[in-house]
């Protein structure tokens, strides 16, 4: 039973490490140019999505290639691709300045969030909330702190930004708060913070 949990979950969560690509972009093309790309990347999904959502035969071919990695819920609302990305987008325009806090917010996206459904799947057997267990968040917990010390970041500030960034993967989605677009976006502004001096 949670073997065919995580494998669902997988392709989903696979795809989402796929963000970490945005990390490379910045890098390889610098802030202004991010940004721009990222801008004219955010428009195009934003008008996919729209288009999904007001024209049914449009919604179907999207989400058929894709039936593995939308969740059902997806279906009729603005899917994660979106959240994800503006989320992404956000981070450059407020953060872009600051490669640590990107990088770190960026690894806590991608990879404290596939922790966070992975572990929960695989080892949750305490339930803190609707399809949220403790071993999930500290699955997120334990890999945002990762991301942090990876970085060369100090293990203080990156625990204070990973329990942030974990806070933020906990709370439920509804129609106006969704993880993927306020994760990154929290990681950033919580390590920033937890640097200063």
């Amino acid at each position: 039973m949670r073997t065919a949990a995580v494998l669902r979950e997988l392709p989903r969560k696979i795809f989402h490490v796929l963000s970490l690509l945005y990390y490379v972009l910045y890098r390889a093309l610098g802030l202004k140019r991010t940004i721009f790309c990222m801008a004219l990347w955010t428009l195009a999904v934003g008008a996919a999505e729209a288009a999904r959502l007001f024209f049914p035969a449009w919604n179907r071919l999207i989400l058929g290639p894709f039936s593995g990695i939308a969740r059902p819920e997806e279906k009729n609302r603005i899917s994660g691709l979106f959240h994800t990305t503006m989320g992404s987008f956000l981070l450059f325009v407020v953060f872009g300045k600051n490669p640590k806090a990107v990088a770190f917010a960026l690894g806590c996206a991608a990879l404290g969030d596939a922790a966070a459904a992975l572990g929960g799947k695989a080892l949750g057997r305490h339930s803190i909330g609707p399809g949220k267990t403790l071993e999930g968040s500290l699955s997120c917990l334990a890999a945002c702190l990762g991301v942090g010390l990876f970085l060369g970041l100090d293990w203080a500030p990156s625990l204070l930004a990973a329990a942030a960034a974990t806070l933020v993967e906990y709370a439920p989605v509804t129609s106006w708060f969704n993880d993927n677009l306020w994760m990154p976006l929290v990681a950033a502004g919580a390590l920033q913070l937890a640097l200063r001096k």
